[in-house]
């Protein structure tokens, strides 16, 4: 390679594994995301190691777990002393710029998108969820009120911050608000789809009856009686009008993707260019009625993930089944940037996987969840997924565990946790859950702690 690469990360804010065109949606039309993976790698088992936003976003910027790097719910700061991947890249002499949402404060309690995080030269965000249309954008530590969308002012900004005179490898963060609530679209998009079939999905109506206690006899995000088809979904939208208008919202990501992938076409910039898009988690359409996200329950876990880099993928087009987590794509980047990973991140380069005939070492996956303060009907909790196992443990006393045999069970409606077939199965698979939690260090942060 002549040059270290620059690196673009495109992520999405409550996209699940499913919303693009190559993954088989019925209706919705991502055509850059389909041409990400036909130029570069889909991985089809790509998961969060934790589902939810602010954590989220501090994983796949630390390459640590949250318990961590300290953002344990969307109210608590990063730990100090801990340096994200742009400030590697940075120190390392890489133009950096940061666009979008970043949901967490920094060490120090300055609040999200209050001011420019250490580690980027350009810094456009937002405080909190920010505003869909006419946002008010922090730009390098500045209010500024626009008028627009706020999907296409961020690719705004992106697109001049690639298209700048500069010798200096270059790295970026577009990381949109949308598709999350109150999932409105741009307005080019706000009629399309008004007449497309909604599949609803299968398990919308499944019995709770062995789920956990909390969600048995909880309230938690689209939980709620008589909801289904008239009452509201989430927020002040039904399902239906919730379901046309999370996807028109993707679209309007995917036009801010396709945006990005054209100029680095014009500009000579796309052999030399790393691209990721992902998802901070995956989002519930209503499955075991659930809205939102935070379950262990895959439509939660599951993200998109497509990698495209010119130089490495080999055979570009391939999808791979690999069992795939947010942690490997800050170790990718380091390693793909020539810097090395560093010894703390708990991610894999995915090197291995974009080259044809690599070798992975990963056939486990470690999720963790940690009590929101606000939303008590979700308990702390750990997940161990295989490509055919999933155990779900719960910290709170009561709750009751959860074990699916994927293979028999892909939708995860017969819990068999105390099945005496499958006793042998379901010790295994704690004794590798406490392993995981060795390996990752795990302890049980202090949940109180606030920014």
């Amino acid at each position: 390679m002549s040059r270290q690469p620059n690196i673009v990360f495109s992520m999405s804010d409550d996209q699940r594994h499913d919303c693009m065109g190559c993954a088989n949606h019925p209706f919705a039309s991502t055509p850059n995301m389909d041409r990400l993976a036909a130029e570069g790698v889909r991985f089809l088992n790509g998961f969060t190691a934790v589902p939810l936003c602010a954590p989220s976003r501090a994983t796949h910027m630390t390459g640590l777990y949250p318990h961590q790097h300290g953002v344990v719910h969307n109210r608590s700061a990063l730990n100090t002393g801990i340096d994200t991947w742009p400030e590697l890249l940075q120190q390392a002499g890489y133009r950096t710029g940061f666009f979008g949402k970043i949901h967490y404060a920094t060490a120090g309690g300055r609040q999200p998108g209050g001011s420019p995080h250490p580690g980027f030269d350009r810094w456009v965000g937002f405080r909190g969820q920010g505003d869909y249309n006419d946002p008010t954008l922090i730009v390098d530590g500045k209010e500024i009120n626009h008028r627009g969308y706020n999907t296409d002012l961020l690719a705004n900004y992106a697109e001049q911050f690639i298209s700048q005179a500069d010798e200096r490898p270059w790295a970026l963060c577009l990381w949109y608000k949308a598709p999350h609530g109150p999932f409105t679209p741009p307005v080019r998009y706000a009629d399309i789809h008004a007449d497309a079939e909604l599949p609803a999905p299968s398990t919308l109506n499944a019995s709770h009856s062995n789920k956990p206690f909390s969600l048995q006899n909880g309230k938690p995000m689209g939980h709620e009686q008589n909801w289904f088809p008239d009452g509201n979904f989430i927020g002040d939208k039904t399902w239906e009008v919730f379901m046309r208008d999370y996807v028109r919202t993707v679209q309007g990501v995917d036009d801010a993707l396709g945006r990005l992938l054209d100029v680095l076409d014009q500009t000579g910039m796309a052999e030399d260019t790393i691209v990721v898009h992902s998802s901070d988690h995956g989002y519930f359409h209503g499955e075991f009625g659930l809205a939102d996200k935070r379950w262990m329950y895959d439509p939660s876990i599951r993200v998109p993930y497509l990698v495209r880099y010119p130089q490495l993928v080999q055979d570009p087009g391939r999808t791979v089944a690999d069992l795939v987590l947010s942690l490997d794509i800050p170790a990718t980047i380091m390693d793909l940037s020539g810097l090395g990973v560093p010894d703390r991140f708990q991610g894999h380069s995915l090197r291995p996987l974009l080259v044809e005939n690599g070798e992975w070492a990963r056939d486990d996956i470690f999720i963790q969840y940690f009590e929101d303060p606000p939303f008590p009907d979700l308990p702390t909790m750990t997940c161990l997924r295989t490509a055919s196992e999933k155990l779900i443990h719960y910290l709170r006393d009561g709750e009751g565990d959860e074990f699916y045999d994927l293979v028999v069970d892909a939708e995860e409606q017969q819990n068999v946790i105390d099945d005496p077939a499958y006793s042998g199965r379901v010790t295994q698979m704690r004794n590798r859950l406490e392993a995981a939690k060795r390996q990752s260090d795990f302890s049980l942060p202090d949940l109180s702690r606030q920014y």
